[in-house]
């Protein structure tokens, strides 16, 4: 019963009813920007300033006492490094607040006085153990939930991807990437920094309990000292979580853990110790790279609330074999390779299958072998009866690799992109992946013809290789939940 409080509890940093910034300045406005931008109530946004009269016909306060509201949800405190304690002191014993946002920098990242000072932080917050904080050096929260961001450019729809980050810029940048590029919408975004207060593991917990949220990304740096035990923790709540975890650690190299020092402050953990770790949990290690990340979250968050059922039961790829069509020979010689080299099967039709194939279109150029190479039928209704032969129950992934369209009412084009519905439809039908690869290049008919793909719900990525990497994650991951559905049983 504590625990399940204590999740629910963490509603109110989300949801929260008020929100107060102290000490408010023009340098922090884009927090107020970003809870416009989502509609949070203003009326319960509280400036607290020392300079500023008003900010964007909001009056400022110059004390916590001036302020109607008796218990605050959120504070986002910003105040230099030297006046932080002080600055918790006065005001938890003046109001009683829920959480706390510490914007401010240069603590445990910094130099020994900055160690000094989280330690403090920490031994305040023990003693008000209603309030709980995130940060110090953090961004702080992306709740379109809650209607609240601190950029103005997040998205204000509800989305069923969680982020959990040490980094607040690599966090805006997920948010602001994602969203641009493939349309990704997200259910709650923390930067947590250098995780005082409020751990990881904690986070993880909430989100394998919300209704909203079917992945999870984390970017980890590493664990405070302040908590060496979280690591342990960490280990048990990944072990037991019900979705998948897309895990990115930064400080993989020596010299990225000194890098990490002078960013979070963090404690480094062994290789080997996480090469255990995403062995024996749902973690899915994801490389160094933000880009990898994203992809792998837009198949994920695209792929489970198509497949689950009102058990939350998922069907996940049985093996890797696919299926490759486009309409040039060069390009499936490089397709064949690159999917090969990763590790996907792509199955040489011979013998009855090619004969199949070949009543229906008894081809004179290009190739039925997979990958199906069909030159100047794509606008065809051969096109569709051709694909959907190919695709037998051992087939869990179909790729079209294409290039640009001018979308335009011409039949060619109408043809075309009826094929591309059609065959989706049928794909997705059978619980398999239909994904389009539609290279990217400056060019004004391949903007348009991406963004009608988007906006047309295809799975659409930029290379191949792409592609292939992220259904490798999600086959990974269907693997890992079998094996745990069995081990718990």
């Amino acid at each position: 019963m504590e625990k399940k409080n204590k999740l629910s509890a963490l509603e109110s940093l989300f949801k929260p009813k008020n929100i107060v910034i102290y000490n408010f300045n023009q340098k922090i406005s884009f927090f107020v920007e970003g809870f416009k931008r989502q509609g949070f109530d203003l009326e319960h946004l509280y400036l607290i300033s020392s300079r500023e009269d008003e900010y964007s016909d909001l009056k400022c306060y110059k004390t916590f006492d001036e302020i109607p509201a008796v218990t605050i949800d959120l504070l986002i405190l910003s105040v230099r490094r030297e006046l932080l304690i002080k600055s918790l002191e006065d005001i938890l014993s003046e109001k009683k607040v829920k959480f706390i946002h510490i914007f401010t920098a240069g603590t445990g990242e910094f130099d020994e006085l900055g160690r000094e000072i989280e330690y403090h932080i920490k031994e305040l917050l023990d003693n008000y153990k209603e309030t709980r904080a995130i940060g110090p050096n953090c961004m702080g929260l992306y709740s379109p939930r809650g209607k609240i961001a601190y950029y103005s450019s997040f998205p204000i729809e509800v989305g069923n991807i969680g982020l959990i980050f040490q980094s607040g810029d690599l966090h805006s940048k997920m948010i602001k990437f994602g969203s641009k590029r493939y349309g990704l919408r997200f259910s709650i975004g923390i930067s947590i920094g250098n995780c005082v207060d409020i751990q990881i593991s904690e986070l993880l917990e909430y989100f394998n309990h919300d209704n909203a949220t079917d992945i999870i990304c984390v970017y980890f740096e590493g664990i405070s000292p302040l908590y060496k035990k979280e690591g342990k923790i960490l280990f048990n709540v990944l072990k037991n979580m019900k979705k998948p975890v897309l895990f990115m650690r930064g400080g993989r190299t020596k010299r990225g853990q000194t890098a990490i020092l002078t960013h979070t402050g963090a404690l480094a953990t062994k290789s080997n110790i996480w090469s255990a770790l995403y062995e024996q949990t749902h973690a899915i290690e994801i490389p160094p790279s933000l880009e990898e990340l994203i992809e792998n979250a837009y198949l994920f968050s695209q792929y489970i609330p198509r497949v689950k059922d009102k058990f939350n039961n998922i069907i996940f790829p049985a093996n890797k074999r696919a299926l490759v069509i486009l309409w040039s020979g060069g390009f499936g010689i490089l397709a064949t390779d690159t999917l090969t080299e990763l590790g996907l099967e792509l199955p040489y039709f011979k013998g009855e299958t090619l004969k199949r194939l070949k009543k229906i279109h008894p081809i004179k150029i290009g190739s039925l072998s997979n990958p199906l190479d069909l030159p100047w039928i794509t606008h065809r209704k051969e096109f569709v009866e051709l694909s959907k032969a190919a695709i037998d129950e051992d087939i869990n992934l179909v790729i079209i690799e294409t290039d640009a369209w001018r979308a335009k009412d011409d039949d060619r084009f109408k043809g075309y992109y009826n094929n591309l519905l059609e065959l989706r439809a049928y794909v997705e039908s059978l619980n398999k992946i239909f994904i389009v690869v539609l290279h990217q290049y400056p060019s004004e008919s391949l903007a348009e013809f991406t963004n009608k793909l988007i906006e047309d719900k295809f799975i659409v990525y930029p290379t191949i290789e792409a592609a292939a990497k992220s259904f490798l994650k999600l086959y990974e991951y269907g693997k890992k939940a079998i094996w745990f559905n069995k081990e718990s049983n």
